[in-house]
């Protein structure tokens, strides 16, 4: 779909379904903010504005609006979860107790307590 459509659904979706749905989608911006991110995003992407025209936290919503309408999610999960998770999926997502203590140790980050 192309990213003009894509942004108009979106801001469809999100400002017909209110700010829980916003977050849901975009988490961290408002209603608001979204609205703001979306004529910025425009505005860019036409000419009508550079870069260094936007806030700090302009650009990080833009940002965060480029991500969602292209497909792509912030994983919330720490390094070591995701460490966790990658290593019981080599397993079939099901390791021995044995197993499952050598996943612990191994992804344990610097300074967390041993298991």
């Amino acid at each position: 779909m192309r990213t003009d459509m894509r942004l108009a659904l979106l801001t469809l979706v999100l400002f017909a379904g209110g700010p829980v749905l916003a977050q849901a989608v975009a988490p961290g911006l408002d209603p608001i903010r979204l609205g703001r991110a979306r004529s910025n995003y425009e505005a860019l992407r036409d000419g009508r504005r550079a870069i260094g025209d936007l806030s700090i936290l302009e650009l990080e919503d833009v940002a965060v609006l480029d991500r969602v309408l292209r497909g792509q999610t912030l994983d919330p999960r720490t390094p070591s979860q995701r460490c966790v998770d990658d290593e019981r999926r080599k397993l079939d997502g099901s390791p021995s107790p044995l197993a499952q203590r050598v996943i612990d140790i191994k992804c344990r980050e610097a300074g967390e307590p041993r298991p």
